[in-house]
C-alpha cells in the first residue's frame, strides 16, 4: 500500500492528505487510517500550496 503524500498534526491527532483527486480516492481513507495511531482522523487538502503552508505550520511548532 503506497500512501499519498501526508503529515501529521499531533496537537488535532489528524492525518492531513494532499490528493488532488476527490471521490473515489477518499474512499481508501479508512485503509490508509490503519496505519496511523488509534483516535486519529485522516483529512484532505486538494490544493497543493495549502498543503505544503499547513504542513510547514504543523512543522514550526
Amino acid at each position: 500500500m503506497t500512501l499519498p503524500p501526508h503529515f501529521i498534526d499531533e496537537k488535532k491527532k489528524e492525518v492531513v492528505f494532499h490528493l488532488k483527486g476527490t471521490f473515489p480516492v477518499q474512499l481508501e481513507i479508512p485503509t490508509w487510517m490503519q496505519s496511523f495511531p488509534e483516535g486519529f482522523k485522516g483529512v484532505t487538502c486538494r490544493c497543493e500550496e495549502t498543503f505544503y503552508k499547513l504542513r510547514a505550520k504543523v512543522n514550526e511548532g
